[in-house]
């Protein structure tokens, strides 16, 4: 009698074990996460293979680009975001090839691809150890998606376990420009900016 009591006190315990186990045990998507770096905006932060500052965020309705003397307007049934700041890699040359808005709800937006590539955003830079570079970020979001917004940014979205910075930007839709203008750089100034965003 004893034996069956404990027979059943065992299996008892190891099937609870086992609950417990499976409740806890972190998925796949948990396991294989960036590793984050969070902060704000005017604030360098530090990934373990990059660094990432954003000091400017604008929202308006519309947006220009001026390249080559011609200028082209590009709508939404959204905002446009456009985002500037500088990159820098610690130890090898590496691309940083995503960017996404984060909104508050949880919704992830990626760069615009309706930009021409005379206007080279971030994605098509070669990052250098020791040598700050500027970036922009160009999104378009639903209004309703602005207000607390998040930038993430990481080398790539290919494999786990990568650096991902995220910087808060304290974006409001109540900030809203009627219109943002691109201009194309006929050279590079000396931060190897091609671009620049008029006020």
């Amino acid at each position: 009698m004893m034996r069956l009591a404990r027979t059943a006190l065992f299996i008892l315990f190891a099937a609870a074990l086992l609950y417990g186990l499976q409740q806890t045990r972190p998925l796949y998507s948990q396991i294989t996460s960036p590793i984050i770096a969070s902060g704000h905006l005017h604030e360098k932060i530090d990934a373990n293979t990059f660094t990432l500052s954003i000091d400017t965020v604008r929202v308006a309705r519309d947006l220009a680009v001026e390249t080559f003397g011609k200028t082209k307007r590009f709508t939404t049934s959204g905002v446009w975001i456009v985002a500037e700041g500088n990159a820098e890699t610690k130890f090898e040359t590496q691309g940083l090839t995503s960017g996404e808005w984060l909104s508050r709800s949880g919704v992830r937006y990626a760069l615009t691809d309706r930009l021409p590539p005379t206007i080279a955003m971030m994605p098509s830079a070669a990052f250098q150890p020791g040598l700050p570079r500027r970036i922009l970020l160009v999104f378009e979001v639903p209004e309703e998606s602005v207000d607390g917004g998040t930038i993430a940014v990481t080398p790539t979205k290919l494999y786990p376990l990568n650096d991902e910075v995220r910087i808060a930007t304290g974006a409001s839709g109540k900030q809203m420009e009627s219109a943002i203008v691109i201009r194309r750089n006929d050279k590079s100034d000396n931060r190897g900016q091609a671009w620049t965003v008029l006020p």
